[in-house]
């Protein structure tokens, strides 16, 4: 059964120069759980997010993964697997970007009553370092 939920999204940046930077989203979704997968679907729109306009994120939560499918202004489906290089294409409205992240944390406590997934990784674009990542998102059932 698909719950409602409020998901907090928190991303960092290390760049290798030494710069930092931080984002933070704070929107409803929903989330369930199939056949000991979990699944968190939200919906990201205007300008406190790409400023190309909607876009949904469905995550996949199993066993050893995290998979991040996102489509409307953009498209990119991201695995992270713990040690395992993953390589994909980010296309834009401005053309496709060729990403690989190389996770160092892939976790998740996802109950049915929602939780928190943790993940840290290197981003390279064309095969070039372009920063050391983290991204926590914690999702918590919505209670009528």
């Amino acid at each position: 059964m698909q719950k409602n939920a409020s998901v907090q999204i928190k991303g960092t940046q290390k760049y290798p120069e030494g710069q930092e930077d931080q984002q933070e989203l704070l929107t409803f979704g929903k989330f369930y759980e199939r056949n000991g997968v979990f699944y968190v679907v939200y919906k990201e729109e205007g300008k406190n997010t790409t400023d190309l306009g909607e876009v949904t994120t469905f995550i996949t939560i199993k066993a050893g993964a995290v998979i991040l499918n996102r489509k409307g202004a953009v498209d990119l489906t991201q695995e992270f697997r713990k040690g395992i290089l993953n390589n994909s294409i980010y296309t834009t409205c401005y053309g496709k970007l060729w990403l690989s992240v190389l996770p160092h944390k892939v976790e998740s406590d996802l109950t049915v009553h929602g939780g928190r997934i943790s993940l840290e990784y290197d981003l390279f674009i064309d095969d070039k370092l372009v920063s050391h990542n983290g991204l926590l998102v914690n999702v918590k059932e919505d209670i009528p």
